[in-house]
């Protein structure tokens, strides 16, 4: 390898290694495959254009859809506007605008340079095979990133520094193997973590220091033993180029817990009201479509269309609860026989220790750790309200089935919305309002299936487009506004063809509760998805 980006992630991979490990690891490139595996890949696809790789954060276009890197978009090319004959329906548009429906991958927006094998990148510096990242640098394997510096194999977090393998954490510094883990610094090896420091293989602890095995020790004889499980973990790597994570110790057929009989732990309130989030969806519908829609559970299928929305509930192991369990990453891995509520777990973290003779080595603390090994597939940060069927959420209220809302409300059947509201159907739909079906897009007004646009309003079926207003069936364009298929017509002309499109999109989905078309399958030449 002698790409800029790979050389620069590899002296940040060494950089960071000396700092968890007190000495180099080698080459980054050895341990991509350990890195990657607890994070959403990269998807890679040929260019139609120059037959080069082109990556995409995501997988669900088409496969005999044309495929193009942002650098090879021509966004001053002009196109004629349709004629009359293309545009009797949206059937006939569709099939008039297939040459128009490139989808562009190596998605490298705002401020950002050096980038490579990565997309949806935006005001970034220095990434490497990653994807959705925002306002960071020295980035590699990591996927879901916000404001973070040297990262390695890290997925779904911000604010977080020279970390190695960290899936689902907020502002963490100089950690390695740290799990649903939140304002900790120095840490190895734990899981929902929260305001620790120098804390090793330790599950759902707070403000723990001098821990290791969920048991506090005198600072000395921790700083001991910490310097010789280190140097085992750093041993290891150096000659596997990997070494078995928290959870890979788990799911080996460790030990169980012995929670006792009768174990409860207090439930935090949450008041459910779903008449409140049926008439948001109404009023989405209204704005967006042009018309209600009621009953918004009958198009809970054709909503979560596109988005890790395969939530199931399953019983708590100490108290029989109902737990809302996920599909997202790190979710998905975590153990049933080992489940329990987010308040259980808590209090789990209290009473369940490691004993000091199992700590003596790596080797006895791989034996021993199930015995604390306890998981929730549930999150809450700060204040929420009248969640139902969610699993994590931060400072959100009336929101319905999902995996993931943050600072947001009126929502349902969406995969992380964030400082939006009125959003259904969508999947990371950031600082925006009233969108259905609408995916991997920032700063949205009024939208409806599009896909990876920034600063759009009344926007429908369109993908990588940028102010992009009152418009439809627009792909790779700025700065555009009445516009069917990237070519501007007369006002009232688009305003005319606008309503008959969403009169026959709005009263199939009524009848059929589903569209059969979309901003992922329009461009696949005419044959559905």
């Amino acid at each position: 390898m002698a790409q800029q980006a790979y050389r620069v992630m590899n002296n940040s991979w060494k950089t960071t290694t000396k700092i968890l490990f007190g000495e180099e690891l080698g080459e980054l490139e050895d341990y991509g495959d350990w890195l990657w595996k607890h994070v959403d890949q990269t998807y890679t696809k040929k260019s139609a254009i120059s037959g080069k790789d082109v990556h995409f954060g995501i997988s669900d276009y088409c496969d005999n859809a044309k495929f193009v890197s942002l650098e090879e978009v021509d966004f001053g090319k002009k196109f004629e506007p349709l004629d009359i004959n293309q545009i009797k329906d949206i059937d006939s548009i569709i099939e008039s605008l297939q040459e128009r429906f490139s989808y562009a991958g190596d998605i490298v927006l705002a401020n950002s340079r050096n980038i490579e094998k990565s997309s949806d990148v935006h005001n970034s510096f220095h990434v490497f095979h990653s994807n959705f990242v925002y306002d960071s640098e020295y980035i590699a394997y990591s996927s879901e990133v916000r404001y973070g510096k040297h990262l390695f194999g890290v997925s779904n977090d911000a604010y977080s520094s020279f970390v190695i393998l960290s899936p689902e954490a907020y502002k963490n510094a100089r950690c390695f193997d740290i799990w649903v883990s939140f304002n900790c610094s120095d840490c190895y090896c734990v899981y929902n973590a929260d305001g620790c420091q120098d804390t090793m293989f330790s599950f759902n602890v707070k403000n723990g220091r001098n821990m290791i095995g969920n048991t506090t020790l005198p600072r000395e004889k921790f700083l001991s033993l910490k310097a010789k499980l280190v140097a085992e973990i750093k041993d290891e790597l150096k000659r596997e180029k990997s070494i078995p994570t928290l959870l890979d110790i788990v799911l080996g057929g460790s030990k169980k817990p012995k929670i006792q009989d009768n174990f409860t732990a207090d439930e935090p309130k949450n008041e459910e009201n779903k008449e409140i989030i049926e008439k948001a969806f109404k009023k989405t519908t209204r704005v967006v479509l042009d018309k209600e829609l009621d009953g918004i559970d009958d198009y809970g299928k054709w909503l979560s269309r596109h988005m890790l929305l395969l939530l199931k509930t399953t019983p708590s192991v100490a108290s029989g609860k109902k737990i809302y369990r996920c599909a997202r990453i790190p979710y998905r891995f975590f153990p049933t026989d080992r489940l329990v509520t987010e308040a259980e777990a808590h209090k789990l973290g209290i009473l369940l220790k490691l004993q000091e003779n199992d700590l003596s080595s790596l080797e006895s603390i791989r034996n021993n750790l199930g015995k604390i090994a306890i998981f929730s597939t549930e999150l809450r940060l700060g204040e929420n309200e009248n969640l139902i069927a969610v699993a994590t959420a931060n400072q959100s209220r009336n929101c319905y089935n999902g995996e993931v809302y943050a600072y947001s409300e009126y929502c349902g059947f969406s995969y992380w919305p964030r400082n939006s509201k009125y959003i259904f159907g969508s999947s990371r739909a950031f600082s925006s309002s009233f969108c259905m079906n609408s995916y991997n897009s920032t700063n949205l007004s009024r939208a409806f299936e599009v896909d990876s646009c920034s600063g759009c309003s009344d926007i429908y079926f369109s993908h990588n487009c940028e102010n992009v207003q009152e418009s439809i069936f627009c792909f790779n364009q700025k700065n555009l506004r009445n516009a069917v298929g990237n070519a501007a017509i007369a006002p009232d002309k688009y305003k005319s063809i606008k309503a008959s499109l969403l009169e026959q999109i709005a009263d199939e989905v009524e009848e059929k509760k589903k569209f059969k078309w979309d901003i992922y399958n329009i461009g696949c030449r005419g044959k559905n998805k």
